[in-house]
């Protein structure tokens, strides 16, 4: 007979947490599920081995492993803490695995608690999309003590093509609100692009081919930095002074359009600061090592890296 140490407790059935779940059921794992909304557990009712909970404590109660995957930080606060949460039926040695894109301050809050408890809260937020939920390749970030990771290994290999271990508790959190912050500006930056490109007169086709193949629109951690500042090296194969100059032209061009230039404004401001401090001669990657000496000076007092 099988006990709650062979069973997966889940919670929170939303836009990855679903696929990620119904991925668990059908490849065999035996599921202790739960949402809020009643709704999104009908799909999975019919599965042998996989049991709707009535809340977060009867799901703990099952089950000796709990993934969350919830929207919020508040939300994981209710489902662990909350009336009848999943804290309730905590035992001693269990493991929660928090797969929310949350608050790192609220995080180590509910790991200090869990903690006490004689359980462990470890964070592993998910990179990449649904479809990649439904067939078991997502990249999982993980933030833990390296004996607590590896009790969930077979797990998070089970839903991953790649496990990223990132260091210590809410590592991995940190890591993907990294990732996170760079993918939306680059949502914008992509739009306010193509809007200039469509206002100017180009053909927008025209203009996507163009960036798909350039490091424009590649990234630069596929083409420049990889090969200048990353290796340490920031001789100028384009100098910030001429990053500048270029910058300043295209910020004029939206300037004639009585259009504000967000993006390019802001570029501006940290290229000047980095020719100010030194840097203008240097290749246009070594505003990395402009903004590290800003930023060590400015936030190691303020921000607790261990």
């Amino acid at each position: 007979m099988k006990t709650r140490k062979d069973k997966i407790g889940f919670i929170g059935l939303g836009t990855m947490g679903a696929p990620i779940a119904t991925y668990l059921i059908k490849t065999g794992w035996d599921v202790i599920a739960f949402d809020i909304d009643k709704a999104k557990c009908s799909s999975l009712r019919e599965s042998t081995n996989c049991v709707i909970a009535r809340s977060p404590e009867e799901v703990m109660n099952l089950a000796s492993r709990l993934i969350t995957i919830l929207p919020t930080s508040d939300h994981v606060e209710e489902v662990l803490f909350g009336k009848h949460g999943a804290s309730a039926e905590i035992q001693s040695g269990d493991i929660v695995i928090e797969m929310s894109t949350g608050q790192i301050d609220q995080f180590e809050r509910q790991a200090k608690q869990i903690k006490g408890l004689g359980a462990i809260l470890i964070d592993a937020p998910v990179c990449l999309s649904p479809a990649e939920a439904a067939t078991g390749n997502l990249i999982s970030l993980v933030g833990g003590g390296k004996d607590d990771v590896e009790r969930i290994l077979d797990l998070l290999d089970a839903i991953s093509q790649r496990v990223v271990y990132a260091g210590p508790a809410s590592y991995g959190l940190r890591l993907k609100l990294v990732n996170n912050y760079m993918s939306m500006i680059n949502h914008v930056l992509t739009a306010e692009v193509l809007a200039l490109a469509t206002t100017v007169g180009l053909n927008r086709q025209l203009t996507v081919d163009l960036l798909q193949n350039t490091a424009a629109g590649r990234g630069q951690l596929l083409t420049n930095f990889p090969k200048k500042v990353l290796r340490g090296d920031v001789t100028a194969d384009f100098p910030i002074n001429m990053g500048i100059k270029d910058l300043s032209m295209a910020i004029s061009m939206f300037g004639n359009m009585k259009s504000n230039a967000a993006f390019g404004s802001l570029a501006r401001q940290y290229f000047d600061h980095a020719a100010e401090a030194g840097f203008g001669s240097k290749d246009c990657t070594a505003v990395l090592e402009y903004l590290d000496e800003k930023f060590a000076k400015k936030f190691s007092k303020n921000i607790n890296l261990e």
